[in-house]
């Protein structure tokens, strides 16, 4: 069995948590997730549902069980971050896939781009 996970921080290709999606990902794509807003928690960004809004740029990888567990882990669901499955936009499609997020606010500074790796300058 594998899932659908979208990422849109330290896990985007690049950066360095990307190794944290297994050896066996796959990417299927960069897209957008509507209905979040991005926060910058310093090292890496937080998305939630309130508050302000904009398209968050992610990348979608097709991933083992395995790698959602280490995710799981590295996110601190359901404690610190929780997920959920969302519609990712790549082009004319809609693909479901998990999304972690913060279920409140932060009170940081709000990346009105929705890019991450274009904050971060990567």
């Amino acid at each position: 069995m594998s899932e659908y996970v979208a990422v849109y921080g330290s896990l985007r290709k690049g950066l360095h948590n990307h190794k944290m999606l297994g050896s066996e990902r796959e990417l299927v794509g960069e897209g957008i997730v509507r209905g979040f807003g991005m926060y910058s928690l310093g090292l890496y960004p937080a998305l939630t549902r309130v508050g302000r809004h904009t398209d968050v740029v992610v990348e979608l990888y097709h991933v083992s069980d395995d790698a959602m567990i280490d995710l799981d882990h590295l996110e601190g669901y359901p404690n610190y971050y929780t997920r959920k499955l969302c519609p990712i936009i790549i082009g004319d499609e809609s693909v479901p896939a998990w999304v972690y997020y913060m279920k409140e606010q932060p009170d940081t500074e709000f990346v009105v781009s929705g890019d991450w790796v274009q904050y971060v300058g990567g």
